[in-house]
């Protein structure tokens, strides 16, 4: 099963190096939360050992994109808020 979320983590992230798509790099983040969500459920030593290997495959952008996407979740946040009186 972990070899599935880490099968679709590298896929993502190959598709968002090769679009200029915040949607890709928003699709990146959330196959990355979903594998997150399920490395909480292994033992603590399997834990540590997925950690390890996710930090191999991330690449040096990785932070870059997750700002992105933060940016577009704020943006997109102010753009549907409404005031009411």
């Amino acid at each position: 099963m972990l070899n599935n979320y880490m099968t679709n983590l590298h896929n993502s992230i190959i598709w968002a190096q090769q679009q200029d798509d915040i949607d890709v790099l928003c699709l990146a983040r959330d196959t990355m939360n979903q594998l997150m969500d399920f490395v909480t459920t292994l033992p603590a030593a399997d834990q540590m050992q997925a950690q390890q290997h996710i930090e191999s495959v991330l690449p040096m952008e990785w932070p870059l994109w997750m700002e992105a996407c933060r940016y577009k979740d704020v943006a997109s946040n102010e753009r549907t808020k409404v005031t009411t009186h």
